[in-house]
């Protein structure tokens, strides 16, 4: 709820301002206070706008796809590789397995990660294709990017 009020209140005053505001190298596409999941590096290929935090993504198909999940095993090509988040005040954990647990990194508030290739995960594994939820939150121990 303060997520979606702050970013209310946000595009209001920028709106009254006759502002209007996005992130650098941010996709321009993406819902405020919702976060956009792509299937391809530099926020290409299949999109999930989502304003949820996800336990399984196995679970959770790319809009007008019936057969694509965001997760279909490790190293699967339409796995999650780009994630742009775009409220104004939460990070995001994101987490290599289901149900937010095992290896993580946060992504900053506004913040983006074009390729999910350039982090490498506790566990030794790169990020890209591999992760499987992510929770609307600080709740992860893990790295904060922003790139």
């Amino acid at each position: 709820m303060i997520r979606r009020t702050s970013a209310l209140l946000l595009a209001a005053s920028l709106v009254g301002a006759g502002v209007v505001a996005a992130a650098p190298a941010q996709a321009a596409d993406c819902t405020p206070d919702n976060a956009c999941l792509y299937s391809d590096s530099d926020f290409g290929g299949y999109k999930r706008d989502d304003y949820s935090s996800r336990t399984n993504w196995a679970n959770i198909y790319y809009p007008g796809t019936t057969n694509i999940p965001l997760y279909a095993g490790d190293n699967y090509i339409f796995n999650v590789s780009s994630i742009d988040n775009w409220d104004t005040d939460t990070r995001i954990s994101v987490y290599y397995n289901s149900a937010h647990w095992g290896p993580c990194f946060k992504i900053a508030a506004y913040g983006y990660v074009s390729n999910m290739a350039y982090i490498t995960l506790s566990n030794g594994k790169q990020a890209n294709d591999v992760m499987n939820s992510h929770l609307f939150g600080d709740n992860c121990s893990g790295t904060v990017y922003n790139f």
